[in-house]
Parts: structure tokens; sequence; C-alpha cells
């Protein structure tokens, strides 16, 4: 072992030349001179005197022999402990080395991918402790969460067995839970049964709406979906009226006339689109009920337009009843049904909170919304089918529908809807009807007057043309058409009637009565009494008066100029041309007839002039009063001015040249007179 010489002071205390000069002396052990244990051996050697100093090799020698005798003695004593422990060394330096890459692994490897498996599982553990507090807190809430999730259900039950006012509670409800809720936005569970909620109220909505839809529904029903389509605020309307309009004073105008001023500047309310979707549920229920009856009516109309029938005509007049009361029936229900539920406003239906002003104009307009529905109601669908089928109809199915529209029209006039005016007067559907009628029923008349003329001529044209001698053929001829064959009674052709040149007015019959004259001419009484049956039909429907109705008078002047247009005019034209042809065969040349034929032909002669003077003088007087006198009740000479009334221009003319043929054929006779 080293001996450690402590370091005493000597004179010589800086040793460091004398380890400077050993390290020149021998520069391989320069580090170990260098060393602490050296240089505190130099210094040992620096305080020992000369003697000792001389004895120190032999010393250090000495001592060098003993180590190594004890170094060799030990080394032979400890060699396995030697060879054991360089083992170990060995053993531990490669064990350390491998401690040492593997903390090297540990730390760079295993270290980094456990602490990522730490945060993965940490952060699944947080998801999974959340979850379990979720449950928890749902496991604790149980019954309320269990509560709030019956709410749709219930919800839906309420609305599907029509208990609307429990659902609206239930929806209050839910709408509190919400508004309560301190989340922003707030907790998913109240927003899916919001979700649930607002679809059962929707298909409420639509179950309200379909109950006005439905055609069997009374007053009751259809108040109770009202008033919950009000509660439910079903056409709110995103307008806040300011303040001002609110606050403004009432105005000293007419309230009327303010309310429709103000009602222009307003949008229209939730109220109004309520009141306006009542009426579109029942509009469709009213064409529902008038829609195969109209149908009837159409085919009806389309049956009798192309060919007339009395089974058709009946049918379309029953039709026709059917339908007004029908229609009569619906359009009542829905205005009283509509008054009640908008118009009427009780103590409990009051809401103090709203304008006095703005209810007042939301009351203006919900009457002008009735108001222009029934309009509507009575144009688009009584009207619309009355129009086309009334002037189908004869004068006798009239007088029943116009008593049944004149019924409807006064139970309606307590509503404020009075169409009478619509029916009779100046351009009324049955004032229209009436005068199309008789003008159809006038030509009716005409066409067969005109046919009975056509037949004579006929038959002359046709006996006109045979090859005969010319006795034979005027005997023929006479016999199919002269006036003795047909116009006049067998007992009236010797001595026809006249009527007298000057009558006096106390003399004239009733306006009512035919002038017994007319019966020995059977075509003219026959006339006489188609027109009269015209009149009869005419006298149910027209109104009476004592001429302050302009209505009346109008018709007058209507009436008569149908009458003269169609059956003077025309009747007289056709009855003049026959005369005519007649007087023209009476001028032919007669030389070879016989003094039987020429009393016959002088007959003939007279009685031209008698049915002539029949005809424009009697039969024209007399349908004429029967209009004006026997229908009307006016006389005919106080209808008779202004120059209305007056008789047409052509019958006029016919009657001129009447007398200018009466004239001829009395000229005529009294040169033959003269002659004879």
């Amino acid at each position: 072992m080293d001996t450690v010489y402590p370091v005493t002071a000597s004179p010589l205390v800086d040793v460091g030349p004398v380890v400077d000069v050993l390290s020149v002396a021998e520069s391989s052990n320069s580090e170990l001179l260098n060393t602490p244990g050296s240089k505190g051996y130099i210094s040992h050697l620096a305080t020992l005197p000369l003697t000792e100093l001389s004895q120190e090799p032999l010393t250090l020698q000495t001592q060098s022999h003993h180590l190594t005798s004890s170094l060799t003695s030990f080394t032979h004593a400890s060699y396995p402990t030697f060879i054991s422990l360089h083992k170990n060394i060995t053993s531990f330096a490669s064990s350390i080395e491998s401690l040492s890459s593997s903390l090297n692994i540990l730390l760079n490897t295993s270290l980094p991918v456990l602490e990522d498996s730490t945060d993965v599982w940490k952060d699944r553990l947080e998801a999974i402790l959340l979850e379990r507090n979720k449950a928890r807190v749902v496991l604790e809430q149980h019954e309320k969460i269990r509560d709030l999730l019956d709410i749709p259900v219930l919800i839906d039950t309420c609305v599907r067995n029509g208990h609307f006012g429990e659902a609206l509670s239930l929806a209050g409800h839910v709408a509190s839970l919400i508004h309560r809720a301190k989340d922003n936005p707030p907790p998913a569970i109240l927003t899916s049964v919001l979700v649930e909620v607002q679809h059962s109220m929707t298909q409420m909505h639509l179950l309200l709406l379909s109950i006005l839809y439905e055609p069997n529904k009374k007053l009751p029903a259809l108040w109770k979906a009202v008033s919950f389509l009000r509660k439910m605020d079903a056409f709110v309307v995103d307008s806040t009226p300011s303040p001002l309009t609110l606050l403004r004073p009432r105005s000293s105008l007419s309230s009327q006339q303010d309310a429709f001023t103000k009602s222009q500047r307003l949008e229209p309310s939730s109220e109004e689109y309520l009141a306006l979707s009542f009426l579109i549920g029942r509009e469709s229920c009213l064409k529902a009920t008038l829609e195969t009856t109209g149908r009837d009516i159409q085919r009806l109309v389309k049956q009798v337009s192309e060919k007339e029938s009395d089974n058709n005509v009946e049918d379309l007049a029953r039709y026709l009843k059917k339908y007004i009361d029908a229609w009569r029936e619906s359009v009542y229900n829905i205005m009283t049904q509509y008054m009640t539920i908008f118009l009427e406003r009780s103590p409990t239906r009051m809401d103090t909170t709203i304008d006095p002003e703005k209810d007042d104009i939301l009351i203006f307009r919900l009457r002008t919304l009735l108001r222009t529905y029934s309009t509507r109601a009575l144009s688009m669908h009584l009207f619309a089918i009355l129009k086309p089928s009334l002037f189908l109809l004869t004068l006798s199915h009239l007088p029943s529908l116009l008593t049944q529209l004149n019924y409807c029209s006064t139970a309606f006039s307590r509503l404020g809807l009075d169409f009478r005016c619509f029916l009779v007067g100046g351009g009324g559907l049955f004032s229209t009807a009436i005068l199309s009628i008789v003008s159809r029923d006038f030509k009716a008349v005409a066409k067969k007057w005109e046919g009975r003329l056509g037949s004579a001529y006929g038959a002359s044209m046709s006996s006109s043309s045979r090859n005969a001698s010319a006795s034979t053929s005027r005997r023929t001829i006479g016999l199919a058409k002269l006036p003795s064959n047909w116009l006049v009674s067998p007992p009236a052709v010797d001595t026809p009637p006249l009527p007298p040149l000057k009558q006096k007015s106390e003399e004239i019959g009733p306006a009512h009565i035919p002038p017994q004259l007319l019966a020995s001419y059977p075509p003219v009484a026959q006339l006489t009494n188609a027109v009269l049956a015209v009149f009869n039909g005419l006298r149910l429907v027209v109104p009476r008066g004592n001429g302050d109705s302009p209505l009346s008078v109008e018709g007058i002047y209507k009436l008569l100029e149908l009458l003269d247009n169609i059956i003077l005019s025309q009747c007289s034209t056709g009855l003049l041309n026959y005369l005519q042809f007649v007087v023209k065969w009476l001028r032919e040349d007669g030389n070879d007839i016989s003094d039987e034929e020429e009393k016959a032909k002088e007959n003939e002669r007279g009685l031209v002039i008698a049915v002539g003077r029949a005809f424009f003088e009697v039969f024209v007087a007399f349908v004429r009063r029967a209009l004006v006198e026997g229908v009307y009740g006016f006389q005919l000479e106080d209808v008779i001015q202004e120059g209305k009334g007056e008789i047409s221009k052509s019958w006029v003319e016919n009657k001129k040249l009447f007398e200018t043929i009466v004239m001829e054929l009395s000229g005529e006779k009294e040169e033959e007179e003269e002659e004879y």
C-alpha cells in the first residue's frame, strides 16, 4: 500500500520547483509526480535531514520488498477471490450496459407510449365517468323525466280525442319549462319534447281547420273550433302597432266613416285571417251541398236549350226550387254562424287591453268581409244558376220561384242581405226572364199564325198548278184558301159582323173579356186566346200598382214593344199578305164565270174587309188594353204619353195599307153597282 506522508512545514515550502526538476528529469513520470500523494511525499523528503534522506532509498527498497512479499502471499491466498471479483466486475459491466440500454429504451420508447396510453385512458375514463354521472342524474330525476316525456303522448291523445283545452294547457306547460330553462340553448330533452309538442299542435291546428270544412257541423262545434284556433294564435300577424296609434284619441267623425278610413291603413289582423278561414271552409261545404243539384240543373238547361220538353221544363223548375232551398239554408246558416262567432262581443270575450278604436275598426272590417262573402255567394251560386235557367221556364213556373226568392230575401234582410231589387225592376233577373219568356211565347204564337197562313198559301199554289179548266180550277182553289173557308165561321159567312165605326168608351167591354165579335172569326179568336194565355201567365208575376212605380211603367213599355213588334206587326203583315193574295185572285179576269161565282167573289170581298177590320180595329185594340188594363191595372191613355207606349210604325203602315185595300175594294163595288 502507498504510504501517505503528511505535509509538514519546512523551509522548502514551495516544492513546485522540485517537482518541476524531477519532471524534467523523468518526463515519463511527470503525471505521477503531480498527484497529491507524490506532492506530499516530496514535501516530506524536503523536511528530512540529509542522513535520513540518504537512507530513504534503502528504506524504500525494504518497504518495496516487504510489500511485494505481502502482495504475493496475499495473491496466493486470495486468488479465487480475485477471479470471482473479476468475473463479477465483468458481468456487472455488461449488466450496467444492458441496464443502460434498457433505461434508454424505457425513457425513449416505453415511457412516451405509456404516457399516451395514460392520456387515452384518462379521456375514456372521463367520458365514462361523465356518462355515469348523467346516468346517475337521470336515475335521480327519473320520475320527472318520465312525466316530461309523457307530455307529447298525452297531447297527441288529447288532440285525437277532442280534448283541446287539456292539450293547450300541456303545451303551455312545456313552453313555460323552456322559458324557465337557464341554459341557452335549452337542454336537448326539452328541445326534443318541444318539437314533438309543436308537431302535435300542428295536427291540432289542421284538425280544427278541418272541422270548418265539415258540411254537417252546427254552431256549437264551429264555435268551439274557432275559439281554440283563436287561443292557439293560429294566424298571428307579426306586426306591432305603434304606441302613438294606440294612444291616439278617438276622432269626432262618424264612426263608420272613420273606421273605413283607418281600416285602409291597417294590416289584416289574426282575427280577420281566422274569419276568412272560416268563410273559406264553409264555402267549400256550400259548394259540396249545391254541387249535385247544380249539375242536374246544368244538364236540364242543356237539354231544354237543345230541345224543349214539358217534362224537362218541369224537372228544371223542381230542381231550381230544391237548389234555392239548399242555398238559402246553407248561406243563412253560414251568415248567422259568422255573426255569432265573430261579431257578437259578450263581456266575457271583451279584451280590456284592446283599444276601443281598434276594436271598432276590427268590427267594421269583419262586417265588410261578411258583406263581401254574402254578395259573392249571391252572385256566384244563386244568380249564376238562375240567369241561364229562368228564361227557359214558362210563365206559370215563375210565380212560385219568385215567391220563394222573396221569402228568402225577406229572411236575409234581417242579416243585411236584401236582394229583392235584383229580382224585379229594371234589369232584374225575373224582369229580364219575363221579357224573354213573353218574347218567346209571342214568337211561338206568331209562328203558329204564320203556319196557318202558310198552309193556305200552300194549298193555293198546289191547286193553281193543276192542268184543269178555268172554272174547275177556281172552284178548287176557292175551297182551299178563300176566307170563307177558314177565316170566318160558317154561320157568319153571308153576314159577317163588323165593328162599329166609332165606338163610345162606355160601350167598350172589360179588358179581360174578349169581344164577342171575334168569335165569328175562329183563327183570330184562337190568336186572341193564345195571346191571352200569355197574359194570364204574366198576370201572376208582373207587379201591379197605380202608376206611381217607375218599374211597372217600364215593364208596360217593354211588353207593349214586344206585343207590337211580334204579335201586331208580324201577324198583321202575314194577314195583310194573305188578304192581298186573295184580292189579287178576285181581280182576275172573270168573263167566263157564272153569276153564282160572281156572287161568291163579291162575298169574298166583303169577308176580306170584315176580317181585316176585325183584326186591325178589334183584335189590336183589345190585346193592348188587355195588357195594360187587364194585367197591370193602368189606363191605356195614362200610359201612352211622352212619346212612349205608342203603337209601332210597321203596324201603322200595315193598317194604312189595309185601308188602301178597303178603299179599292169599296171603289170596285161602287163601279159594279153603277154598271149594273
